[in-house]
């Protein structure tokens, strides 16, 4: 007896009918660097080339819109120093020349 009344107490609609969630829209430049700044630093070393140089400049890009963010911050840190254990800082000058000269597709050598 004690057990149908305790199953009849549930209540099984959900609390949260008719509430509204907030919606967050978040831009994809916006997505990127968030989901970038929060990539562990084993995870940047598997990245290519093209890769890493477009995480420096999504790093630039996010420094000059906020210079004091810590995050930005550590998350350059953890950027640079996987540029410099890859020993790859004169080729992504390389890349990002070449980038500036050819544009993007150039790097990817799809024309």
């Amino acid at each position: 007896m004690a057990r149908k009344l305790l199953l009849g107490s549930i209540d099984p609609t959900p609390k949260t009918k008719g509430k509204k969630m907030s919606s967050n829209v978040v831009s994809l430049g916006e997505y990127k660097k968030n989901k970038f700044m929060l990539m562990p630093k084993q995870k940047l070393f598997y990245l290519s080339k093209t890769e890493l140089l477009e995480q420096l400049v999504s790093y630039y890009e996010a420094v000059k819109k906020d210079p004091f963010s810590l995050s930005i911050a550590l998350w350059g840190e953890d950027l640079m120093e996987i540029i410099s254990m890859k020993a790859l800082t004169k080729e992504l000058q390389d890349l990002a020349d070449q980038h500036k000269k050819e544009g993007p597709r150039a790097a990817f050598k799809m024309d």
